[in-house]
């Protein structure tokens, strides 16, 4: 892939979602030394605050080789250092749709030298590299385009923020205090008393527990950011089909009377309680010689292992029986689950044996019975109460390097139980520090840089 570290070209792309014959407006968004002249060699305005700084005005788009005009737009731009990127910005506010930007686009690298394509995320890189933010903020920035609810979109926007910058800091600063004490011990011991390694200790325990309570807060909010895969399972004709059209609201899969009509996978994508799920309907798990039915039943077993989260349907009619249990016992001890008896329509709950019960949810989901009871116990099981208090979410590679900081933090262990001399503590404190600054990106390669940065859309 081209580095995108070099920022000495002038940039162009578009900088909103568009599509054929939607959005009232499109933005190309240009940042460079070259921006401004660029952009004047293609807009003719009559505006008395045409190119001044952070003001809006009025102009039209020309192509000079065709010697016509493309679009009315409205053009916005920032000087240098007060933009976005740290540069000269201008952003260009077209009429939307397909046809009209890309003849904007297209006229604006045609008509200029200097002008290029913007690589993905090449804006967010400069604005990180110019001081504008650092990377906490960016990869949040593009967590923010990218979340599937309003909580992830939250979380992330705390990211844009700084306060994942700031809680790493904080942490950083600890350590960095108490590399301090050290270093200075080893250039004037004499002036100290005997190294405490008890005390020294007990800081980097609660060091060590601020880092797990990040990682442990992520796992735990994980479900708001990536979502959760849950899979109906069951026998045949328990109502697997008929929970996920009312789980959707639509009718996605086709519900009869008739055994094994479900043959395949099928997945519907919904938010619950600020949770996105994906439900996926499976084949009814039964004995049978029909070839394409079997296969469809290996899938649902599939389903069991590749699933975070198991709903087992039975029939309440016919009970919870021999079959059922070896199906449940296939499912492994780790997975969420519940068991939710349907058909409640269908029988006298008052002279049923309630505790064979009590474990189970009740429905009768043809007469629209006990989907809230369902819904509260998805969102119990999921731990939504466990992450009302988490305010910010890490990615993977923020959550492997302070991973890696933990870990040089645990290597001090074997040196204060033993008492080796305390210079030995530096080295892994440095090394859990240069952890902790690869995360704002104080501590980064280019090549490291250009892969976070190729993960961002074209135009952030």
């Amino acid at each position: 892939m081209e580095s995108i570290v070099d920022n000495e070209d002038t940039i162009a792309a578009i900088a909103s979602a568009i599509s054929l014959g939607k959005g009232g407006i499109a933005v190309i968004r240009v940042s460079g030394g070259k921006a401004i002249n660029s952009c004047k060699n293609i807009v003719e305005t009559n505006s008395k605050y045409a190119w001044e700084s952070h003001r809006v005005f009025h102009g039209f788009i020309k192509n000079n080789l065709e010697n016509k005009y493309i679009d009315e737009i409205l053009i916005s731009v920032m000087h240098s250092p007060n933009s976005f990127t740290g540069e000269d910005i201008v952003e260009l506010h077209c009429h939307g749709g397909v046809i009209v930007v890309n003849k904007v686009m297209e006229t604006l690298l045609s008509n200029n030298t200097g002008v290029r394509i913007a690589n993905p995320g090449e804006f967010s890189q400069r604005a990180f590299l110019n001081g504008k933010i650092d990377l906490t903020q960016a990869e949040s920035i593009n967590q923010l385009i990218n979340a599937k609810n309003l909580k992830s979109a939250e979380l992330a926007f705390n990211g844009v923020k700084g306060e994942i910058k700031k809680k790493i800091d904080f942490i950083k600063n600890d350590l960095i205090e108490q590399l301090s004490e050290i270093e200075a011990r080893v250039d004037f011991d004499e002036d100290f008393s005997d190294f405490n390694y008890h005390s020294f200790s007990r800081n980097i325990e609660n060091i060590k527990e601020k880092i797990e309570t990040l990682i442990e807060s992520t796992k735990r909010g994980a479900y708001i950011h990536n979502g959760i895969s849950i899979a109906l399972i069951g026998k045949t004709n328990v109502g697997k089909s008929s929970l996920l059209n009312l789980l959707s609201k639509k009718e996605k899969a086709i519900v009869t009377s008739i055994p094994g009509t479900t043959r395949d996978i099928i997945e519907v994508n919904l938010t619950i309680k600020d949770i996105p799920i994906k439900v996926i309907d499976t084949a009814g798990i039964r004995e049978t010689d029909e070839y394409i039915e079997n296969i469809g039943i290996e899938k649902s077993f599939e389903m069991i292992q590749k699933s975070d989260y198991i709903i087992y349907l039975y029939s309440l009619e016919e009970g919870f029986n021999k079959d059922d249990e070896k199906i449940i016992s296939s499912i492994p001890k780790e997975k969420l689950i519940t068991i939710l008896g349907n058909k409640k329509d269908l029988i006298d709950l008052k002279k049923v044996n309630k505790k064979k019960l009590s474990n189970s949810v009740l429905m009768s989901i043809k007469n629209n019975e006990g989907e809230k009871d369902l819904v509260k116990k998805i969102v119990k099981k999921c731990g939504s109460k466990e992450f009302e208090n988490i305010d910010i979410f890490l990615n993977e590679r923020q959550i492997s390097n302070l991973t890696d900081c933990l870990k040089n933090l645990n290597d001090t262990d074997p040196i204060i139980t033993h008492q080796l001399p305390f210079d030995l503590l530096s080295i892994e404190l440095r090394d859990g520090i240069k952890n902790l600054s690869r995360i704002t990106g104080q501590e980064l390669t280019e090549d490291l840089l250009n892969n976070i940065f190729s993960k961002f859309c074209i135009g952030k």
